[in-house]
C-alpha cells in the first residue's frame, strides 16, 4: 500500500526542519563540518532521505543560505523603517549594533561572511553581491543623514564602506586569530563604534 502523499505544509515543515539542523551544525562546528550526511546523523535519518526534500546537498546549503539572508534582510528593513520617524544617528548607532550583535552571536555565521568566504554557502560572486546590498543599505541611512544636516556630506557609499569597515575590524582581527583576547576585542568594538558615530556627525 502506497504511503499517504504529504501535505505542502507537512514538506515545508521538513524542510524547515532541515535547515534547522543544518543551521544548528555550521554554528556549533564551522562549514567544515556541514555536510548532507551530518545533517542526516543529526536527524537520525538516512542520507537520501533529505535528498526527498532537496535536490542535493548544495540544494541544501543555497536553502539555508537564502532563509538566513531574509531573516537579516527583515531586520534591516525593520531599522530603515524607523528612519523615517525617529533620530538618524540612533538609527545607525542601532544598526552598527546590530551588525556586532550578529557577530558575536553567530561566529561561525559572521567567519563565513566576512572572514572566509571561499569556503561558505554562497559563491564568492553571491558574496560580493551580499557586500555590496550591505553597504548600499546603509549608505541609504548616511545620505538620509546628510540630507538632514546630521552627518557630514560625503560620498554615501565611501561613508558606509568605511564605517563597516570601522566596526568590522575587530571581529576580522578576532575571527581570523590575530587578536585572541575577547575582552581586548570587546574593548576595541565599542571604540570602533564611538569613531564611526564621531566620523559620520558633522
Amino acid at each position: 500500500m502506497a504511503r499517504p502523499q504529504k501535505t505542502d505544509a507537512e514538506i515545508q515543515a521538513v524542510r524547515e526542519r532541515i535547515l534547522d539542523t543544518a543551521l544548528a551544525i555550521l554554528q556549533e562546528s564551522g562549514p567544515e563540518a556541514l555536510t548532507s550526511r551530518a545533517i542526516a546523523r543529526r536527524l537520525n535519518v538516512a542520507h537520501m532521505y533529505l535528498f526527498t526534500y532537496f535536490k542535493n546537498q548544495a540544494a541544501i546549503l543555497a536553502a539555508l543560505r537564502e532563509r538566513e539572508m531574509s531573516r537579516w534582510r527583515a531586520q534591516q528593513d525593520c531599522i530603515e523603517r524607523r528612519a523615517r520617524f525617529e533620530e538618524i544617528s540612533m538609527v545607525v548607532k542601532d544598526l552598527l549594533a546590530l551588525y556586532n550583535d550578529f557577530a558575536r552571536q553567530n561566529p561561525n555565521l559572521y567567519r563565513l561572511a566576512w572572514v572566509m568566504p571561499e569556503v561558505g554557502i554562497e559563491s564568492l560572486e553571491e558574496n560580493r553581491q551580499r557586500m555590496q546590498a550591505t553597504v548600499g543599505h546603509l549608505a541609504r541611512l548616511l545620505e538620509l543623514g546628510m540630507e538632514h544636516g546630521t552627518f557630514e556630506p560625503r560620498d554615501p557609499s565611501l561613508a558606509a564602506g568605511v564605517v563597516l569597515g570601522m566596526v568590522n575590524m575587530p571581529h576580522v582581527l578576532f575571527h581570523s586569530g590575530k587578536l585572541i583576547d575577547p575582552r581586548m576585542r570587546d574593548r576595541m568594538v565599542d571604540e570602533s563604534l564611538l569613531a564611526a558615530m564621531a566620523y559620520l556627525r558633522k
